[in-house]
């Protein structure tokens, strides 16, 4: 029996055996609560569509958050001024029906659609934006917080935002700045409702109020967050009538779920059941193209670290193929760089360091020559216990990537913690190497790149986890940033690609598929260009 055929056959068991005897054992394998009244929900009313997933979120304050569970909720509940064309990158009205830039290019100027109000019955206007971005941009707003995370990496480079009448706001920007179109199709410049902000304040984010074509109904944390469909929105109402967004942390048990059809959706499925699921006649697989990037990330600030010899002994020691093709059971390709191959830019360093545990050694005995590295240090390495959609099995890859490093002679000592904690950890700096990712949030380069940028390596509030400062990059992604011309920004791309390669800050790891499990009587599943499903067209198909 190969490999592939054992894997199924027991994943067939498993469920099987957790299945017991039917709608009863799947309440108990869910533990009842959350995923229990999903499927009741779900069982009840065909027009709730219940989706398991193995966090929760976070925050529903669109300005507050990172993670993909809150930015799930967020694109359902709010509008962005700009939107994406389903299932692409490209930027379409959203809550502004056209938007202008000056000659200079620092003045863009947007006009509102008009009769849309807020799911709490306030009005949307430029009132509303004005509020919306500049809580977010001025620290003196009575509404600002210092965990705004996106403001000051992605739209530090916003000067002002302007009401120029009831329907007209301008934005002004320090510099041109190319991508400014597309991140303001990003969740954290949803437009929330300034009212339901000042009734809130703090608690404001398990209190959402938006513009969007699901309102917030109710959340049991840790258990179910429940939206009802908006049937005044703007762009048409759902089709659906409910969502009802479940965690169930254990893979396992989400596929027993959507199995037993106790929910419709499920989320992080582990690779090794994605089989079962293909091949499931009452189930059906969506994969989105890899827009991601999972990579182990070097501490340029720490000891041995800030060698760049070190650094390169580290790329060289660790095997790819192998981590592929078993943590992520060959649904992702091995990565070369910071871009994803099917990203506009990509470009192909010369310099990829690949798997070479002699050359290790080498630099290593180099290094140890030079005073700079002493075989008896231990390196402290940081991963995720949560699965992320770039990283689907992450203590997995942590462990076989320890001993790819001690094969070479380089102790580690692993920590694995729940992802919040993880990203606490990190933005502050403190580990030696760590395990991350990106999912693209918006089709432009430079949302990858920032991830390297020097300017964005702030403590507690870090992207940029390798610390990594060079100068040269930092001025070509700036540069990159003020040209409209897509070929010179790829060439300015390519050469900050070329120059990331040759320092090693990171061990770019993989480019995954990231697959969405369904019930086949689901339907319309889009996929936005961060991986995440479009609630509003998805409805259920009579059997």
């Amino acid at each position: 029996m190969s490999p592939g055929v054992r894997r199924l056959a027991a994943a067939v068991a498993a469920v099987a055996a957790a299945l017991g005897a039917g709608c009863d054992s799947v309440d108990a394998v869910l533990g009842g609560g959350a995923a229990a009244e999903g499927h009741r929900l779900g069982t009840r009313d065909p027009a709730t569509l219940v989706i398991g997933r193995p966090l929760d979120a976070i925050s529903l304050d669109p300005a507050r958050v990172t993670d993909n569970e809150s930015a799930e909720i967020a694109f359902q509940v709010y509008d962005t001024l700009v939107q994406w064309e389903p299932g692409t990158a490209t930027v379409t009205p959203g809550l502004a029906t056209s938007w202008s830039v000056d000659p200079s290019g620092e003045v863009w100027t947007f006009e509102l659609r008009r009769g849309v109000r807020f799911h709490d019955g306030t009005r949307f206007d430029a009132d509303a934006v004005v509020f919306s971005l500049e809580r977010q941009r001025d620290p003196s707003h009575p509404f600002h917080r210092p965990d705004f995370q996106y403001w000051p990496n992605v739209y530090r480079n916003i000067e002002q935002v302007e009401k120029l009448d009831d329907y007209t706001v301008r934005i002004t920007i320090e510099r041109p700045y190319a991508p400014f179109a597309a991140n303001m199709a990003m969740f954290p410049v949803s437009i929330v409702s300034p009212a339901a902000v000042t009734e809130y304040g703090d608690a404001y984010g398990e209190h959402p109020v938006g513009t969007g074509p699901w309102i917030f109904e109710r959340w049991e944390r840790g258990e179910h967050l429940i939206l009802r469909r908006n049937p005044a929105y703007w762009g048409g109402a759902p089709a659906m009538e409910r969502l009802v967004f479940t965690t169930i942390q254990d893979p396992r048990q989400r596929l027993v779920a959507l199995e037993s059809g106790a929910i419709d959706i499920a989320a992080s499925i582990l690779p090794e059941e994605l089989q079962f699921v293909d091949l499931h006649p009452g189930l059906v697989l969506h994969e989105s193209t890899a827009n991601n990037v999972s990579y182990l990330a070097i501490n340029t600030t720490r000891g041995p670290l800030r060698d760049v010899g070190v650094r390169r002994a580290i790329a060289h020691a660790i095997n790819k193929e192998p981590i592929v093709q078993l943590a992520f059971q060959g649904l992702a390709t091995p990565a070369e760089g910071p871009l994803p191959p099917r990203q506009w830019g990509y470009h192909r360093p010369r310099a990829r360091h690949a798997y070479d545990p002699a050359e290790a050694r080498r630099l290593l005995a180099d290094a140890q020559a030079r005073g700079v590295f002493a075989p008896e240090a231990e390196l402290v390495l940081y991963a995720p216990s949560t699965p992320r959609p770039y990283l689907p099995g992450p203590d997995r890859v942590a462990r076989a990537i320890q001993a790819n490093l001690a094969d070479v002679g380089i102790r580690t000592r692993l920590v694995l913690q729940p992802f919040g904690d993880h990203l606490v950890s990190v933005r502050n700096g403190q580990h030696d190497l760590c395990l991350l990712g990106w999912v693209g949030d918006n089709g432009d380069p430079d949302n990858f790149l920032q991830q390297l940028d020097p300017r964005n390596t702030t403590l507690g509030s870090a992207v940029n986890v390798a610390f990594y400062g060079d100068g040269e990059v930092g001025g070509l992604i700036v540069r990159a940033q003020e040209t409209e011309d897509p070929l010179e920004r790829a060439r300015l791309y390519a050469r900050v690609q070329e120059r990331v390669a040759e320092d090693v800050p990171w061990v770019p790891l993989a480019h995954t598929q990231v697959p969405l499990a369904a019930r086949d009587d689901i339907s319309g599943i889009i996929l936005n260009p961060t991986g995440q499903v479009l609630y509003r067209a998805v409805r259920r198909s009579p059997r």
